[in-house]
């Protein structure tokens, strides 16, 4: 596949490297998040993802697409969760639905570059609702192969389908809700909510200077 063959050096991803350990020494806050279209087509779309330390690309969803992501600079930790099926809504005070829905917890989980970290996300299974944080080494980077395509410098935030809805989500409580079994296994579930994108996100859309892909 595409993803397997891409490095850093083929992002482009030193000038990120050099530029946030300049920021991180003047201790800028909050971090700046940086993303770059490397390609563009009617199928796919690659982007590369640049998350200094200290930064975190918040619970967030990429309603109706499939997600290719490969990690490559430093390390990361994902946790992801997938909405329970058949959906499942919290009830009020009034016994009536709220925008809260149960979500399971599928994926929590420390990635490295050397262990040659790579995941799929799928529209309704695998982790689509995700969020990602660097490891304590350093700054981290992923690519995104995403279909249908969708191009994040047409969006001032986080890279959904579509703006016309929010997608950012937030667990109402800091623990899991409760567990259950199910063939066997334990999951973990908890009751997400979606919400407005977080002031405080900040990223921002570089151009791609590594080579051109044809």
């Amino acid at each position: 596949m595409f993803a397997d063959k891409v490095g850093p050096d083929d992002a482009a991803l030193m000038d990120e490297v050099r530029f946030f350990k300049e920021m991180n020494d003047a201790d800028h806050n909050p971090p700046i998040i940086t993303c770059k279209t490397v390609y563009e087509c009617s199928k796919f779309t690659v982007t590369v993802f640049f998350l200094p330390q200290r930064a975190a690309m918040p619970l967030h969803n990429h309603p109706g697409l499939t997600v290719f992501s490969k990690l490559l600079i430093g390390s990361a930790h994902v946790v992801a969760y997938d909405w329970v099926r058949p959906h499942v809504c919290a009830t009020g005070s009034a016994g009536r639905p709220t925008a809260m829905q149960l979500a399971e917890k599928v994926l929590d989980q420390e990635f490295t570059v050397k262990s040659g970290a790579s995941w799929v996300l799928f529209p309704d299974s695998g982790g689509n609702m995700h969020r990602f944080a660097p490891g304590e080494d350093g700054p981290s980077a992923f690519l995104d192969v995403v279909t249908p395509t969708y191009s994040p410098a047409r969006h001032t935030g986080l890279p959904p389908s579509t703006r016309t809805s929010p997608t950012t989500c937030t667990r109402k409580s800091s623990s899991i809700c409760r567990e259950r079994r199910s063939d066997g296994g334990t999951e973990a579930l908890a009751w997400l909510q979606e919400i407005d994108e977080p002031k405080d996100l900040r990223i921002s859309n570089l151009p791609y200077r590594g080579q051109p892909i044809v």
